[in-house]
């Protein structure tokens, strides 16, 4: 990755020749699955509480993950953590999703912590919380430590964290939106817990696909998400940000 990202498009960056960020979708498709995070099906009962009646909402997330499975042809698709709301039960809405979905492809689960009970659904593969290797891709949720296999690949690739920037446009207004964060690894910090690792791994953080849950990435804050990022074993400060589109930012530290 170049130090500096003028003129770098994201959508254009492939990782290994064969990693692709979907443009405007905070998806990546990888030899032939769809990975995505933190959909958190079933969110409507929240937003009932909350005083918002949206009870089509979990429909129209997957009707956007039909529409991707379909148009790049995918033979899998791998959820990277907290598939659903719900933190305990495994919910009628999110069954119905997960089985819908089976009919187009094969289902790939790393645990999240918002997935008690997912093993109830018959038709996946469920990962445990220290996540999975897929074609030298390592893939964990974030809430746990990521086994050691995963930190000898090329790329961490980590939900949970759902990472937001505050963007300021030519008139002054700010917005808020998700990003991709991609950073190099911390090698000291590294070495206190894992005696193998890839010299060479990069992080990349992925928004969530769900556009209700979110917050603006912040790490000069003490506590973070997970122990990957509260031990540091990543330079997120020093990360390049990208936007859907494509687009970067350039470093976070540089973002105001």
């Amino acid at each position: 990755m170049q130090r500096d990202c003028a003129g770098m498009d994201l959508m254009a960056y492939k990782l290994d020749n064969c990693m692709k960020f979907l443009y405007n979708a905070p998806a990546i498709l990888h030899k032939g699955a769809l990975i995505v995070g933190d959909t958190h099906f079933g969110m409507e009962m929240k937003l009932r509480n909350r005083g918002i009646y949206d009870e089509g909402f979990s429909l129209r997330l997957f009707e956007k993950l039909k529409e991707l499975v379909k148009k790049h042809k995918c033979k899998k698709i791998i959820f990277l953590g907290d598939v659903k709301e719900n933190i305990t039960i495994l919910d009628d809405c999110t069954k119905k999703i997960l089985s819908d979905l089976s009919e187009l492809c094969d289902i790939t689960i790393v645990r999240g912590n918002h997935d008690g009970s997912i093993e109830r659904f018959m038709h996946a593969e469920i990962s445990g919380s220290g996540g999975l290797v897929y074609e030298n891709l390592g893939l964990v949720h974030g809430h746990s430590w990521p086994d050691e296999k995963l930190m000898c690949c090329n790329y961490l690739v980590m939900g949970h964290q759902h990472p937001m920037i505050k963007i300021t446009d030519t008139i002054g207004k700010k917005h808020i939106e998700p990003a991709w964060i991609i950073a190099s690894l911390n090698g000291e910090k590294i070495k206190e817990h894992y005696k193998k690792f890839n010299k060479k791994i990069k992080l990349i953080l992925m928004p969530a696909f769900n556009p209700l849950v979110g917050s603006v990435i912040n790490f000069t804050k003490k506590e973070q998400l997970g122990p990957t990022l509260n031990n540091k074993l990543f330079k997120v400060n020093h990360a390049l940000v990208f936007r859907l589109n494509g687009t970067c930012l350039g470093k976070l530290e540089n973002l105001g």
